[in-house]
C-alpha cells in the first residue's frame, strides 16, 4: 500500500521540480534581456492543452493544496520572486516605425502662424472638407524670393504679383508685407456699381465660382471696399492688367503703345514741364491702346496735333499725340493692344514720334513707372 502511494506521487513531484527549473531559467533569461524595446508574450494554450503532463487528476485536492501553499515558497527560495512576471510564449518584436516620441508642431511660412484643427469626432474614413480660399498676410524674411514664397503656399508667382501689384518681382524687402491667396486667382476690391455678375464678366469666370469661393450668402449684398477672391488662372491674368490697386495706387499694368527708342522722357525740359514720354517711331507706325477703355477724344487738338484720349475708368486716362491718321472715333470701346492710330508729326513736333501720357485723377504721371516690362 505504501509503495502504491509513493508511486502515485512520484509524477507530481517530478512536475514540481520541472516547474522550479523553468522558473529559474526564466529568471536567468530575464536578467539577460537588455533591449529597451517592450517584450510581449502570447500564450500557447493549444500546446499546453494537448500535452500530457503525467500529473494527478485535477480533482486531487491534496495535490492542489500543495501547489497553492508550497510552490510560492520554493520560488522565493530559488530567487524567482525578484524576476519580472512573464508568461511563457513567443516574443513579438515592436512594429517597424512604431514610436512614442512626440512630434513637434509644424512651423508655417515665415511671418505666418499656422494651426491645424483638431479633428475631434471625425471618423478615420471621413475625408476632410476642402478649405475655402483665404487671404493671408506674409512678412518677407531674409533671403526669401517670390519663388520661395509661392512654393510655401502652393500657388503660382503670378498670383502674388497680381495681388500685390509688384512691378519688379526681383526686388523684395525684408519685412515687406505681401497679400497671399491660398489658391491661384485674383483679389478684387468691390467698387461702387460692382455686382457678382459684372465682376465675373471682367475676370471671365463663373458667378458661382465667386459665390462659392467667398461663401457669399447674399450675392446681391456686396459692400464697397469688400475684398473678393476670384479663383482661376484667367483671374490672375485679368488682375495683372488692373490699373489701380486695392490701395488706390496706380499700378504697373499698361502696355507700351509702340516699341522704339525713347527720345524724350517725362520731366522738366527746355525750361518747361514735359508731361509725357516721346517714343521715336517713323510716320505710319501702328499705335495701340495701352489698356481697355472708351475713346473720349479722337481728332485735332492744338499742340497735340491729331490726338486720341482713352478713359480707362477709375480716373485713369491715356493720351496719344502727333498722329498722322486716326483709327477710332469718340465713344468707341477699345481693347488693350488694339490699333487706335498711326504715328506722325502733327501739332507742335520736332520730328516724327509718339507723345504718350498717363494721367491719374487729372494729374500726369511718369509713364515709364507704369508700363509693363
Amino acid at each position: 500500500m505504501e509503495d502504491n502511494r509513493t508511486s502515485r506521487w512520484r509524477p507530481g513531484w517530478t512536475l514540481l521540480i520541472l516547474m522550479l527549473l523553468v522558473a529559474l531559467t526564466v529568471s536567468d533569461e530575464a536578467s539577460k534581456l537588455t533591449s529597451d524595446s517592450p517584450v510581449q508574450f502570447t500564450w500557447h494554450q493549444r500546446f499546453l492543452e494537448g500535452t500530457d503532463q503525467g500529473g494527478p487528476d485535477p480533482d486531487d485536492l491534496e495535490f492542489g493544496s500543495l501547489l497553492s501553499t508550497d510552490l510560492p515558497e520554493f520560488l522565493v527560495m530559488a530567487g524567482a520572486g525578484s524576476a519580472p512576471s512573464v508568461s511563457l510564449g513567443e516574443i513579438i518584436p515592436p512594429v517597424d516605425g512604431e514610436t512614442t516620441e512626440e512630434v513637434p508642431a509644424e512651423e508655417g511660412p515665415a511671418g505666418i502662424v499656422t494651426a491645424e484643427a483638431d479633428p475631434v469626432g471625425q471618423s478615420a474614413d471621413q475625408a476632410p472638407q476642402e478649405k475655402k480660399p483665404t487671404v493671408l498676410t506674409h512678412v518677407v524674411a531674409k533671403g526669401q524670393t517670390l519663388w520661395d514664397i509661392a512654393k510655401l503656399y502652393g500657388i503660382h508667382i503670378d498670383t502674388i504679383v497680381a495681388a500685390n501689384g509688384i512691378s519688379d518681382p526681383q526686388r523684395l524687402q525684408v519685412g515687406q508685407k505681401l497679400t497671399i491667396l491660398t489658391v491661384d486667382g485674383a483679389l478684387h476690391t468691390v467698387k461702387s456699381g460692382d455686382s457678382v455678375w459684372s465682376i465675373a464678366r471682367a475676370y471671365q469666370v463663373k458667378t458661382q465660382d465667386i459665390i462659392e469661393a467667398n461663401d457669399l450668402s447674399d450675392p446681391s449684398a456686396l459692400r464697397v471696399g469688400q475684398q473678393l477672391v476670384i479663383p482661376g488662372a484667367q483671374a490672375v491674368a485679368a488682375q495683372r492688367y488692373q490699373l489701380v490697386g486695392a490701395n488706390g495706387q496706380l499700378r504697373r499694368a499698361f502696355d507700351w503703345p509702340a516699341r522704339a527708342r525713347i527720345s524724350s522722357r517725362f520731366g522738366a525740359r527746355w525750361g518747361s514741364m514735359h508731361y509725357g514720354l516721346d517714343i521715336a517711331v517713323p510716320v505710319g507706325t501702328p499705335i495701340r491702346a495701352a489698356a481697355d477703355g472708351r475713346v473720349t477724344w479722337s481728332g485735332p487738338r492744338g499742340s497735340y496735333g491729331n490726338l486720341v484720349i482713352i478713359d480707362h475708368g477709375q480716373q485713369v486716362e491715356t493720351r496719344y499725340a502727333h498722329n498722322s491718321r486716326l483709327a477710332v472715333k469718340a465713344g468707341e470701346t477699345v481693347k488693350r493692344g488694339q490699333i487706335i492710330a498711326y504715328s506722325g508729326n502733327t501739332g507742335r513736333s520736332t520730328g516724327p514720334h509718339l507723345h504718350f501720357e498717363i494721367r491719374y485723377r487729372g494729374t500726369p504721371v511718369d509713364p515709364e513707372k507704369y508700363l509693363l516690362p
